[in-house]
């Protein structure tokens, strides 16, 4: 449960009344989570005056985040500012042994990379500490990024690549390469790898950032790939009737062209009939069909034209 000191929006005349009435400015909600925490996920000038009412910065919610985590995490930059100019300890850890600006790489996605940015700078230059996690994060957003770099808010895209340079330099990491995907006409190369790289690859080459790719030789990475991230990744949640219809097209898929063996398709049926939404053993069944998109597209390396769908996943 809130309090009103917790609501977004709660004007400030109603915070100095309440507190004025001893309403405790440190109140918790359900989760621990103190009326500065939570105004801290928003951004709002209720920040500084829960600070001014003497509001502690350093109280945790019950996973150990302070507020200078969530301002961070939920990338209000001025919120962090403020917070870092009055005294906030950059480097308490959380639950997860992360400091807010660990923590907030983390869950760094495309449209939060020039607000990522900015509040890096805040938090470094008051002596925050790089470290190893901390590197690999900024080269998750890279990969992400260029991977959906096409697709990217037009509007905003200068923004978005003006930030993940700054990223780049801040953290001392080799900018990842922009995305070359297949044109469509050109053979599809399968290279002398593991069955996982070769994979990888495809994916990279093949499936775009949204939507049914383009040859038929993408779109049985893209259903293996889909497949396998919603059940383990996802744990089904999401499951319903079109992966199912996904499945099926990847049989028929695997049968067409140069077909895999009778006893690879026989196998396909076999793993796919058996996959459902709580599966236990479905992350090998899903591997295993991920191998077999990668045999079939060996098999046929001229890209096929994708016809229409019958799912929309």
């Amino acid at each position: 449960m809130n309090t009103a000191l917790h609501y977004y929006g709660v004007p400030n005349e109603l915070v100095r009344w309440l507190v004025e009435q001893g309403l405790d400015v440190n109140i918790e909600n359900y989760y621990g989570r103190s009326p500065l925490y939570v105004q801290s996920t928003g951004g709002r000038d209720t920040v500084k005056l829960l600070f001014e009412l003497g509001a502690d910065m350093e109280k945790p919610d019950r996973y150990g985040n302070r507020p200078l985590h969530t301002a961070a995490s939920f990338f209000r930059a001025d919120t962090v500012r403020f917070l870092v100019e009055n005294g906030a300890n950059i480097h308490v850890e959380n639950d997860m042994k992360q400091t807010p600006l660990e923590s907030s790489l983390a869950v760094c996605r495309n449209a939060d990379i020039s607000k990522m940015a900015e509040i890096s700078i805040i938090l470094l230059e008051a002596g925050a500490k790089i470290t190893s996690d901390m590197i690999e994060s900024v080269k998750r957003i890279g990969e992400e990024f260029e991977f959906h770099r096409d697709n990217f808010n037009k509007n905003y895209l200068s923004e978005a690549d003006a930030g993940l340079k700054k990223l780049y330099t801040l953290f001392d990491v080799a900018p990842i390469a922009k995305r070359q995907m297949h044109d469509g006409v050109s053979p599809i190369i399968v290279t002398d790898e593991s069955w996982e790289k070769q994979y990888e690859v495809l994916w990279q080459l093949l499936v775009p950032s949204s939507g049914a790719a383009q040859t038929v030789q993408g779109e049985v990475v893209r259903i293996t790939g889909r497949i396998r991230d919603e059940l383990y990744r996802n744990g089904g949640a999401n499951w319903d009737r079109n992966y199912r219809k996904m499945l099926d097209a990847l049989l028929m898929h695997f049968s067409s062209g140069t077909p895999l063996s009778e006893h690879e398709l026989s196998e396909t049926k076999k793993l796919t009939s058996s996959i459902h939404a709580k599966g236990d053993d479905d992350e090998q069944i899903t591997d295993r069909l991920c191998e077999l998109a990668v045999l079939w597209v060996s098999k046929n390396p001229n890209p096929i034209l994708l016809n229409k769908l019958n799912y929309d996943r």
